[in-house]
């Protein structure tokens, strides 16, 4: 826990100096300057070897910044520069003085030294690094100042933006709800509009002249027919909003599959299509029985209806896991056309139906009830023709994964 510690303050010590080309190196070679010149201390030659290094390290970085970012080379950082070349060039004379073994008894080596490494020269240099400190730090304030108007003035904007934003996606989100409002009463109109024309027809054509019993009767079933087809469109569309309840249970998907074909096994038979249930294993669904029921047979009936006569319909389940989490999926597969790319691209679109009897909403609603099952419904064009219904529905979380589809 500790080395984690260090190593985090570490790495935040060094983050801002790796911004800074040459910062990160030169830190480190005056930390070890530093390190040499206190274990050479007492040592005259090795003491005057370093520091004008020492020195003309700092020199060489100030002078390397100024240079790579010239919005900072002002006269503040050219009297630092100047103050570290002052220290540079000093300890420099006096390492060559001391190296030379030049007669240090004398009053003017003595002096000189002094001068050098203690007096004026080393004052010099001080000096003029501190005036440049002292000019720097203004002109940081300044900046900063600067930056903080900048960030408040960006912020602002930001936040300007942001609302403009919000209402312009506000804005398109009421246009699709009015675009799909009006879709959904252009299909409306289009699908009552039909029956009532026809029932108005029949009608207008039996005020026109007297019929015969036969020939009412005749158009009386066409009139219940038209009723009826209003009627389930409107029935279709209570269904599409009606909000469910739901009792969430485990579900044996064999079972499920059992009941929806008892209620089409005699419409299938009448057409001798044929229902291969033995794809389907001993799993189980988590759901709403009811609901589900609802879905398959709807999906069951698509299937009965799209595929030829005598053909064979489908239906298979495997086990999964979908985003860390078991589920199942049951396919329904028919012998149909098929999807082609411009059915596919509207088959959850409102009153889409490519049937004379359909009403364009069932597809829609069991999308719906999967979705609020935790599930989803796909429909995907199969390779030997007709398609294939995907319905994933959760599944308990001690279900075994298997094969996907």
């Amino acid at each position: 826990m500790g080395k984690a510690r260090d190593g985090g303050l570490l790495s935040s010590w060094s983050a801002p100096l790796r911004q800074l080309p040459g910062a990160l190196l030169s830190c480190l070679l005056l930390t070890l300057l530093t390190v040499l010149l206190a274990i050479c201390t007492g040592n005259p030659t090795a003491d005057a070897t370093l520091r004008p290094l020492y020195f003309a390290l700092l020199f060489g970085f100030f002078r390397g910044v100024g240079r790579r970012y010239e919005h900072i080379r002002g006269l503040p950082m050219r009297l630092v520069e100047a103050g570290f070349l002052v220290l540079t060039l000093g300890f420099t004379t006096s390492a060559v003085l001391t190296l030379w073994q030049l007669d240090s008894q004398s009053a003017l080596w003595t002096q000189l030294h002094l001068a050098l490494e203690r007096g004026a020269v080393f004052l010099l240099g001080i000096s003029l690094i501190s005036y440049g400190l002292i000019l720097l730090i203004p002109q940081l304030l300044e900046h900063h100042r600067l930056l903080r108007m900048s960030f408040a003035r960006t912020r602002g904007q930001l936040q300007v933006a942001e609302s403009a934003r919000s209402r312009m996606e506000q804005r398109l989100v009421d246009a699709d709800r009015l675009g799909i409002l009006g879709q959904l009463a252009a299909g409306v109109a289009h699908d009552l509009r039909n029956p009532l024309a026809i029932i108005k027809g029949t009608v207008e054509s039996m005020r026109r002249k007297r019929r015969s019993g036969t020939e009412v009767a005749e158009h009386i079933e066409v009139i219940c027919r038209s009723v009826e087809k209003a009627d389930r469109t409107i029935e279709a569309l209570i269904d599409l909003g009606r909000p469910r309840s739901s009792q969430r249970t485990e579900v044996p998907l064999r079972e499920l599959v059992q009941e929806v074909l008892a209620l089409v096994l005699v419409g299938a038979r009448h057409r001798r299509l044929q229902v291969d249930t033995a794809g389907c294993l001993p799993l189980d669904a988590v759901g709403d029985r009811a609901m589900l029921v609802q879905l398959l047979l709807n999906l069951v009936l698509n299937a009965v209806q799209a595929s030829p006569d005598g053909a064979t319909i489908r239906l298979r389940t495997r086990a999964l896991r979908l985003h860390g989490n078991a589920a199942v999926v049951l396919m329904v597969e028919d012998r149909g056309v098929g999807l082609p790319d411009e059915v596919r691209q509207q088959l959850f679109t409102p009153f889409f139906t490519t049937r004379k009897d359909g009403t364009g909403l069932g597809l829609l609603s069991c999308r719906r009830i999967a979705l609020e099952l935790g599930g989803g419904l796909s429909l995907y064009p199969r390779h030997r023709g007709g398609a294939r219904a995907v319905l994933v529905l959760p599944a308990p979380s001690a279900a075994l994964v298997g094969a996907g589809p």
